[in-house]
Parts: structure tokens; C-alpha cells; sequence
């Protein structure tokens, strides 16, 4: 490869990545009364100025939705699942990484919330089971319920990939002849009258 071929191919890549989109950061502090983490204040990850606008679209693009609240109760609810120790934690994690998921409705950021958390269940599953001090039973029940955890992340992006696609599959029906030419008939439709 030339060093023209390696500059072109650098900077299609630099121009092909977009730079990510600021999400929300959320701040709790220790209630000395009560004991409890409670919510302090919100900002932005990339550190800029809050405006209502920016606060809606980056929970547009964490929950799905518009409504604030909502979107809100949805980061909450998710971030429950995950096995961080601290509520700040969870909710910041969620809330970084649901938008990268592009959630378009409720339901959706609710599926990805679960496939989230099933996954991160199924890593701690993994790094549990390759600790030195487990016993082979111990390793060997780990794998398994990891290898179920994953499956069931596994079968929530199928149902995610369903509504997004009304459930619709796409088959080719591929036929050979002469010499391994191939016809590819894209859309079939079958007709019961022959016509």
C-alpha cells in the first residue's frame, strides 16, 4: 500500500467516525439524615451549558421518548438491573450507553435495557468463572449460566430486530446454471390462480 493509498484510507476513516453525542450525567450525593444516595443535580457530558433543549434530546436519545419524566423512570428502572453497586453508577452507564443503541420508542429502550443488563450479568458470570480460587463445579455452573444469560441477551436483539421490521424476513432463492451463473430472485410473490 502506498503512503497516498494509507493517507486517503486515514482520512475516509477520520470523516466516517462521528463524534458522539453528549448524554446526560447524573450527580447524587449521601443524605447524612437517612443514609441514602439521593439526586443532587444533571449536566452534560461533554461538560457544556444545560438548556432545556439539550436535556430533551439527549433523553430522546437515551429512552426513546420526549417526555422527560418518562424517560427518566425508563434510566431508572434500567439501571436497577445492572450489578454496579452505586444508584450513580448504573444510571450514568445506562445513560451513556442507550444512546449508542439508538432506542426509537419505550419499548425499545425497555429491550435494550434488558439486553444491557443481561449482559452485564453474563460478564460478571464469565469474570467470576475464571477466578483462581473456584472449584470445577463452581467454574463449570458460572459458563453455563453465562452462556444462558447471553443466549436470552442474544433472543432480546432478535425481538428488537422484529419490531423494528414489522417481523418481516427477507429470502432469496437462489438457482444455478450454466457454468454456476446464478439468478437471485429478490421479491417473489406467489400467485394461486397461475396467472
Amino acid at each position: 500500500m502506498s503512503k497516498q493509498q494509507i493517507e486517503k484510507s486515514s482520512s475516509v476513516q477520520a470523516i466516517s467516525r462521528k463524534k458522539p453525542e453528549p448524554f446526560l450525567k447524573w450527580k447524587f450525593e449521601i443524605n447524612e439524615d437517612t443514609g441514602a444516595s439521593e439526586f443532587k443535580t444533571v449536566e452534560m457530558s461533554d461538560g457544556s451549558k444545560l438548556s432545556e433543549k439539550k436535556i430533551s434530546d439527549a433523553m430522546k436519545r437515551a429512552s426513546g421518548v420526549d417526555d422527560l419524566a418518562v424517560g427518566e423512570r425508563i434510566l431508572h428502572k434500567i439501571a436497577r438491573g445492572l450489578s454496579a453497586e452505586s444508584l450513580e453508577h448504573r444510571i450514568n452507564e445506562v445513560a451513556a450507553l442507550l444512546p449508542g443503541l439508538e432506542p426509537q420508542n419505550e419499548t425499545e429502550a425497555m429491550l435494550f435495557g434488558q439486553f444491557l443488563a443481561l449482559n452485564d450479568s453474563g460478564m460478571k458470570c464469565l469474570r467470576l468463572a475464571n477466578l483462581q480460587d473456584q472449584g470445577f463445579f463452581h467454574t463449570e455452573k458460572l459458563f453455563t449460566l453465562a452462556h444462558k444469560l447471553f443466549n436470552t441477551a442474544n433472543q432480546t436483539m432478535q425481538t428488537i430486530l422484529k419490531c423494528r421490521t414489522g417481523g418481516q424476513q427477507t429470502i432469496q432463492v437462489v438457482h444455478m446454471h450454466n457454468e454456476g451463473q446464478a439468478i437471485v430472485a429478490q421479491h417473489l410473490s406467489h400467485n394461486p390462480k397461475g396467472e
